[in-house]
């Protein structure tokens, strides 16, 4: 209990059509049952969201009509220029707010209006497995701009940056902050950044809904579009309330775009695709976590931060060849297995037999075989059983 908030009661989340409970088929190694699978892979947290939420959706279903919405609601409108306000100083103008079915969606939106087929798209792996796929379904090539795990830590070199950017190459996805890795990029690393892709002709995605999640001590959020106009008028920003209040299900991400004609442009895919608008209950709920739910934001943040500490002490004092990186921001833990000396297969194999589901390294990029990522956004009982289950599969001693 973190205030007067419960993030320690587990709720049964099977059989419940939970993508992160239902293991599919041909998923696990013979002999092990799904049953006594534990999953910590997909970044969906595990606690009931803030009560402000459920009163206002709740307050919807009472209302009881469920028809078509009329565009961005004015409150969701409000609600997430004065959160972008709050927690990091930037002033959003409401024009620039876009609803749009998720982050995901953003993305896929964005290349399809930023580029053509056969253009490049530029990505700083490991990275989330949407920066890989996406640009490459939409008929577009990937070329990457590898993140140097420097000891314990990864850095951004602008010069491999640099050198990595082709004639072709039209599209830079910014994961901010990054995501499996959770750097926390500077100023100086996002105005390198920003300069490299306004000098090639690069235009810039900031992904930027894991922004409530910095932990590191004196380390803040940065958004990319505040730091100067140019770099504004050069990128859209992409958002949701989906990761810090767990809402992915209703479906409701934000686009940030300053520069009207981009905005235009965008709008016009979006009204191709007709099939990318967010809910209206994703809009209320949104509303309501960003006006409502700013306490149980702060415990909840509170919280996840005492979990990341007690498994990277847990893991690395208690496991042999298993190392928890250190994570300045994420609900995720991003542990480097490769000291264990199992390929990707017999690794998956022995985590499955241990009975825990993580996230694949490759998932994130061929940099990241060795690797896994653990979803730490549960009670702090199931990250001890994690811990138990680790120490099982690879004792120390």
């Amino acid at each position: 209990m973190t205030a007067a908030f419960d993030f320690e009661t587990v709720v049964d989340r099977r059989n419940s059509n939970s993508m992160k409970w239902t293991v599919p088929a041909g998923l696990l190694p013979a002999g092990v049952s799904a049953d006594d699978i534990l999953p910590m892979w997909v970044a969906d947290m595990d606690f009931r969201v803030a009560p402000a939420i459920i009163d206002a959706l709740q307050g919807q279903v009472d209302h009881g009509i469920f028809g078509y919405a009329n565009g961005a609601d004015p409150a969701y409108v409000a609600a997430v220029t004065g959160w972008q306000a709050r927690r990091f100083g930037w002033q959003v103008a409401a024009d620039w707010v876009m609803p749009v079915a998720s982050v995901v969606a953003a993305l896929k939106l964005t290349i399809q209006t930023m580029t053509r087929p056969g253009d490049s798209v530029l990505i700083q792996t490991p990275v989330y497995h949407h920066f890989h796929a996406d640009p490459v379904i939409n008929g577009r090539t990937v070329v990457q701009a590898p993140l140097t795990l420097d000891g314990d830590r990864y850095r951004f070199d602008p010069v491999a940056f640099e050198q990595a950017i082709r004639p072709e190459t039209r599209l830079f996805i910014l994961s901010h902050p990054h995501n499996p890795t959770g750097n926390v990029w500077s100023e100086s690393d996002l105005r390198a950044m920003g300069e490299i892709c306004l000098r090639h002709g690069v235009f810039v995605i900031s992904d930027e809904i894991h922004a409530d999640f910095v932990l590191g001590d004196g380390l803040k959020h940065i958004p990319f579009a505040a730091l100067d106009p140019r770099f504004a008028a050069n990128s859209v920003t992409c958002t949701s309330a989906s990761k810090t209040f767990n809402l992915a299900g209703l479906q409701c991400g934000t686009m940030i775009i300053s520069d009207p004609l981009v905005r235009r442009e965008i709008r016009r895919t979006l009204d191709r695709n007709t099939t990318t608008s967010p809910s209206q209950m994703g809009m209320v709920a949104t509303a309501a976590a960003y006006t409502g739910g700013e306490e149980w934001a702060d415990a909840m943040l509170a919280y996840v931060r005492g979990n990341q500490a007690f498994f990277a002490d847990a893991v690395n004092s208690r496991c042999a060849g298993v190392r928890v990186l250190p994570m300045d921001s994420l609900y995720l833990a991003w542990v480097d297995c490769r000291g264990t000396g199992l390929s990707v297969t017999d690794l998956d194999a022995a985590l499955f037999r241990a009975g825990l589901w993580l996230d694949r390294g490759p998932k994130f990029g061929s940099d990241a075989h060795g690797f896994v990522r653990v979803n730490l956004g549960c009670p702090r009982s199931v990250v001890e059983e994690a811990v138990r289950r680790l120490e099982k599969a690879f004792p120390k001693g």
